[in-house]
């Protein structure tokens, strides 16, 4: 079977594709074979070997997907040969890939292959860090930064679900009009204006009840900054590989909390996950959420879509298309 593999820490040419023996599931074990594989921030910092605790090269790369349970282990009762799921999984740039029952969910019907492989991650990591870890509540107010990629197409979304206001950054007047449409009532182009002025402004000067931030860096001082009293920050990345540092003094004087959420720390957190999954059920229904997958790459180009990223091209999620 095809595979890419990181080779070695480093750019888009350290992305190579291995031909690979088929890999048999163990006992327990559950193989997919994928049709879509998802592409994440997080696979272009372990490209880059920037993400904690992160695989040593060289590894397979990508770690999400979406297609047909292929193989079941003689110990697995819950999923059968035939079913359509998405998963969470090592080496996902594959044509097939090995993962446990409890990191399979079932494919929504009303979603494309693409659109599925942004549940297991992008949706997950919106979901948990919004109203599982964040408590975001109606009528409080979240600044989401990078607001117009994969993940925060959702974040705006669940937002408006809650009845919660957003705030969203993005870089381009294109970027600020989609996230008008998914419910932002405030983007911000980053380029033109400061979100910061902004949040003074909406919130009248008291700052925000959550910020979600992925950047890193500067954008994550100033997101800092824009937090209210017993606010919280929460770090799902590092997109500028600028690690931030942070006084100790500032948190006490100002009463705020900073998180950093890490989404494998809920997947086996199984009333956390029922209620995400539940809430993505009645949303898909109901229509009350969109989930962004504009653009495909084929296998063969996975450095391309990295590029494609890592220089903001990108509206909604990037995906891998690997079979029909």
């Amino acid at each position: 079977m095809r595979s890419v593999w990181v080779g070695s820490y480093g750019s888009t040419s350290v992305l190579e594709m291995r031909e690979m023996p088929v890999p048999e599931p163990g006992a327990a074990e559950v193989r997919i074979r994928v049709k879509v594989a998802g592409i994440n921030y997080a696979d272009i910092m372990q490209r880059l070997g920037l993400y904690p605790n992160g695989p040593k090269a060289p590894f397979p790369a990508g770690f999400e997907v979406a297609g047909v349970v292929d193989q079941v282990g003689s110990e697995v009762t819950e999923w059968h040969v035939g079913d359509e799921v998405m998963a969470f999984c090592q080496g996902g740039y594959s044509d097939y890939v090995i993962s446990q029952p409890y990191q399979i969910m079932p494919k929504p019907e009303q979603l494309s292959w693409h659109q599925a492989a942004a549940v297991p991650c992008q949706y997950l990591t919106a979901y948990h860090a919004l109203l599982t870890l964040g408590q975001l509540k109606a009528g409080q107010t979240v600044l989401v930064q990078a607001a117009a990629g994969g993940l925060g197409t959702l974040i705006i979304q669940i937002a408006r679900n809650v009845g919660a206001i957003s705030i969203g950054t993005a870089s381009t007047a294109e970027k600020c009009a989609l996230i008008r449409e998914l419910g932002c009532p405030y983007p911000v182009q980053y380029t033109q204006a400061d979100f910061r002025d902004v949040v003074k402004s909406v919130t009248r000067g008291q700052g925000c009840e959550l910020v979600i931030e992925t950047v890193g860096g500067n954008v994550f001082d100033r997101s800092l900054k824009c937090l209210r009293s017993r606010g919280m920050l929460v770090t799902l990345g590092i997109a500028s590989a600028e690690v931030p540092q942070i006084s100790a003094v500032s948190l006490l004087a100002n009463n705020w909390i900073v998180a950093g959420m890490h989404l494998m720390g809920y997947v086996t957190d199984r009333s956390a996950m029922a209620h995400a999954m539940r809430d993505l059920h009645t949303w898909l229904l109901d229509g009350k959420l969109e989930i962004i997958a504009r653009h495909a790459f084929p296998l063969e180009e996975a450095a391309r879509a990295h590029d494609f990223i890592s220089g903001r091209q990108s509206v909604g999620k990037v995906v891998l298309h690997v079979a029909d």
